[in-house]
């Protein structure tokens, strides 16, 4: 390949990032962020939209917590693009938060058995942070 298409290839992929990062933080005007503020009122209704809108945030944000739970050592069971997260609920429809559940996890115990838990995780969307996590042996 020569220096000059190397040159070239090496130009368009610069334009190709600059411009994705421009859209990405481009100013919004006001009638799209009207739009998007009802959007999120009519989804924040409907639990399936609203667990949808926030459920891979919140198994990001759920994870450590819920692998501080274990008193000894921990496996996850799931697949790398599986969500930890498969069930929900709402925790305060008139709150927004949600109460995730799951059970794609392991706790070692004393003797060093492997037990499969079930876990829940409360998150606040509008706030982005986990509001309390728990887990018990079994599965859902």
């Amino acid at each position: 390949m020569s220096a000059e298409r190397s040159t070239w290839k090496s130009v368009l992929g610069l334009a190709v990032l600059a411009g994705g990062v421009w859209w990405w933080f481009a100013p919004q005007s006001k009638e799209d962020k009207l739009a998007q503020e009802i959007e999120d009122t009519l989804c924040r209704g409907n639990l399936d939209c609203w667990a949808r809108k926030w459920r891979s945030q919140a198994g990001f944000e759920c994870r450590r917590p819920i692998e501080l739970l274990a008193k000894n050592n921990f496996e996850w069971t799931d697949g790398f693009l599986e969500p930890k997260l498969t069930k929900v609920g709402w925790l305060s429809e008139a709150a927004g938060t949600l109460r995730f559940f799951g059970s794609a996890i392991k706790f070692q115990n004393g003797f060093g058995a492997w037990i499969i838990h079930t876990y829940e995780c409360d998150y606040d969307p509008t706030s982005g942070k986990v509001l309390g996590v728990s887990a018990y042996p079994g599965q859902l």
